[in-house]
Formats: structure tokens, sequence, C-alpha cells
């Protein structure tokens, strides 16, 4: 079978004109042919390749909460009925707790399951394998995480630290739409805080893409006064009315407003006596960057009134401009913005070479590491296998039966009945 793989590769006019012709011998588009079967394997192969590049052998569950790219499984949590889509109807009382897990773990424990993509979240621990997350059984081992089987102890754990929201039901943007790739057009934009991602209909006027690199939403603005109030020639703000932004305020005189406020800081910590006595405070938390003496924050200036909502366009270099004088960092530890002074990278699956190679040169590279015996068992076995597998389909092939979903079943429940008398 592999040689006759083999010759058909070589010439794709040959395979095309197979394919055709098959195709006007069966006349019905349910059946499939061995060739065109074997085509599509070979597709989802190419295409597994490029999307899921990464290896898949190790949970992240020990590397604790970190950023890194996250998906949901549909199939193993229950939305509310906000939540319920299409022929669904929700699941009431029944609903679950939404929850998140890794890239190893959406393929390893959930490939079989409706998955879908969060995209990248900050301080996020893997829920798979927890009370939050205990995949469906799909064998007769139960559910459970299969990257983590000895750790039956998470089952009763739940990750704390962890934030949800309607993403982890495929809901995004302030107008709470379930995001469906396929239809969905236009750009969408992820706030740099919260990390949920916005339709630019629904933000309103824009800066051209090159005029910023980040994105804060007008809800994390308005959430954050540390951030709300930055000063930065680096930064345009949206001002935002009935609901969407109507008019672009770039800083462009920022910074000539700095000397106004040199002998001023967030409630008075900046002051010389203040200051000393906060450097005495034992239980203030240490940060690596230097904190400065003076506010930077602008705090009553018009575009900025308490009033106004906005979001922010930030440029690459916007968080130089973030103040660190005592009060800010308090207020910037006690929310969890230490992304501000210091970007976390986030833990991307490890490269995994052989995902450019098909299935067959995976194991035939396998075969070439064992040791002679092993090797010799294997090719032995494969062999066997494959001459029994033919004998199987000698008949079909003889009276031009099609050979079903089930017959293939078959043919493997008949081999493990025979591996299994011969291990008694």
């Amino acid at each position: 079978m592999a040689a006759e793989c083999d010759n058909r590769q070589s010439s794709d006019q040959a395979e095309a004109a197979d394919g055709r012709e098959a195709d006007a011998c069966v006349g019905d588009d349910s059946i499939v042919t061995a060739c065109g079967y074997l085509t599509a394997q070979a597709d989802l192969e190419r295409e597994a390749a490029e999307v899921l590049s990464g290896k898949f052998d190790e949970c992240t569950y020990d590397k604790g909460y970190i950023h890194q790219p996250l998906y949901a499984c549909l199939t193993c949590t229950r939305p509310p009925n906000e939540y319920a889509r299409g022929a669904a109807t929700g699941s009431g009382d029944q609903s679950t707790d939404p929850a998140g897990m890794c890239y190893s773990c959406s393929i390893e424990c959930h490939s079989e399951h409706e998955v879908i993509e969060l995209f990248t979240k900050r301080h996020f621990r893997c829920d798979c394998g927890t009370r939050r997350l205990l995949p469906c059984a799909t064998d007769e081992g139960g559910g459970g995480c299969s990257l983590k089987k000895t750790r039956v102890e998470l089952a009763d754990l739940e990750n704390r630290d962890n934030a949800y929201g309607h993403n982890f039901w495929g809901f995004y943007c302030r107008c709470d739409k379930y995001y469906d790739p396929s239809i969905e057009s236009g750009l969408m934009v992820q706030c740099y805080i919260c990390n949920d991602w916005y339709h630019d209909a629904c933000i309103g006027t824009m800066p051209d893409e090159e005029r910023y690199d980040d994105y804060i939403c007008r809800e994390c603005v308005s959430k954050h006064a540390v951030v709300r109030h930055i000063r930065s020639s680096k930064i345009t703000r949206g001002l935002v009315s009935d609901n969407h932004v109507t008019r672009l305020v770039h800083d462009d005189a920022e910074r000539t407003a700095i000397s106004d406020a040199e002998g001023q800081c967030c409630e008075g910590a900046g002051s010389p006596a203040t200051q000393g006595s906060r450097e005495d405070e034992s239980d203030e938390p240490a940060s690596k960057k230097p904190r400065s003496v003076v506010c930077r924050l602008r705090r009553d200036l018009v575009a900025v009134d308490a009033e106004q909502p906005f979001d922010m366009f930030m440029a690459d270099g916007w968080k130089a401009d973030v103040c660190t004088c005592i009060d800010c960092m308090r207020e910037i530890e006690a929310c969890g913005l230490m992304f501000l002074i210091k970007e976390e990278a986030v833990v991307e699956p490890e490269e995994d070479e052989t995902r450019s190679e098909s299935l067959y040169e995976s194991a035939l590279k396998q075969l070439r590491t064992m040791d002679h015996t092993r090797a010799m068992d294997a090719a032995t076995a494969y062999s066997s296998l494959s001459s029994r597998l033919k004998s199987y389909l000698q008949p079909f092939a003889a009276s031009g039966k099609i050979v079903t979903g089930q017959d293939i079943r078959a043919f493997f429940d008949q081999q493990k009945l025979r591996c299994n008398d011969a291990d008694l």
C-alpha cells in the first residue's frame, strides 16, 4: 500500500485523473475512494502543521499563573442561558463555571470536542483536570487530564487567581456577540489590560493603524486612574460620545506641562517629608524599576475629566511614561498591573520540528531510533497487519462492494480479540 501511495504521489496528473474516474464510477458524494481519503488525510496533516505547529506533550499547569495562549471547551462546560447559541436553549441551572486550558490540553484532552480559541491572556493557570474542567470521558478510563493522569488531587482544586469573562463562552466586545471567524468581518482590536477584543465598528473613530501599537478600552481607562491620567506624547485619546469614539485628541504638548507638576505628587507622596517617611515603611512592596519622587499624572486637564469617557491608542514606547511614584506604584501593584512596568513574555508552546513531516514519515523516523530488535518486531507486526487487512478487503474488491466505516471497525475489533487471545 505504501508503494501504491508513492506511485500516486509521483504523478499529480495521474492522481487527478484517477480521482475523476473513480468519482464518475461511484457517482455518490458520500462515498470516498481510497485515493481520495489518503489525499484528504494529507491535506489535513498539512493544515494541522500550519495551525498547530507547537509540541503538545506537556501541560503548563506546573508553570503557575502565566501569560499564555488559552482555549475553552464548550463540550465540557455548559454556558448559562444568556450565552446559549443556535439551537441550544441554554443550560439553566445545569450551567457550569467557565474554564480555560493551555494549548497542549486543547489537543491531547479535547481534540474531539468543540474548542474555541481565546488568544492570549495574562496570569492564567490551566484548568484542565481541576474542579472547573474535568474533560468528558471518551474511554473506559473516564475523565481527567491526559497529560496529568497521576495528579488525581487536581480534581478537587481550583485556580482561584484565574479571571473569567464572556470570552470563555466565545463572546467578545461590549456588544457581547459570539465570534464566528467564518462570518466575522472588519477589524478586532485587543485591549492591552483586560485582553478582551473589540470590533472597530463598536469602538468608533480610530487612528490609522500605523499610528498606534496598543489599545486600552474605555472600561479599563475608567477603572484605573493610574492609566487614565497618564500623560505622554505617545498616546492618542479617543473621546467617547453616544458610546462611540467621535473625536481623537493627541497629546502633542504634554511634555511642556511637566514642569507645572514638579512640586506635586499624588496625595502628597512626593513631598520630602512624606517621601522620607514612606521609605521607612517595611510593608512597601519592592520593585526593580526606580520610583520617581514627583507624580507624573495629570489630573486637571479637560480631556481627561472624570465625566468624559475615552479610549486610549498608544504608540510604541508609551509605557516609559507610566508614573512610578510611591502612590501610583501602590495602585499598580494592588490592581495587578505590574505588566505596565515590565511586560511578561508570552509562554508559547515549543516548536515541533516534526510537524512538517507526514505521519508516515514520522513513523519511519521513529522506527530508525529504535534498537534493532524492537525495530524488527515493529516491522514484522506492521507487515502482518497489512497482510491481514489486504486479505480482509479482497472480497470487497472482487465483488465491487463498498467498504463502510462499520466494516473497518469490525476488522479492527477482530484484531483486538486476536491480540487478547494471544495474551491468554
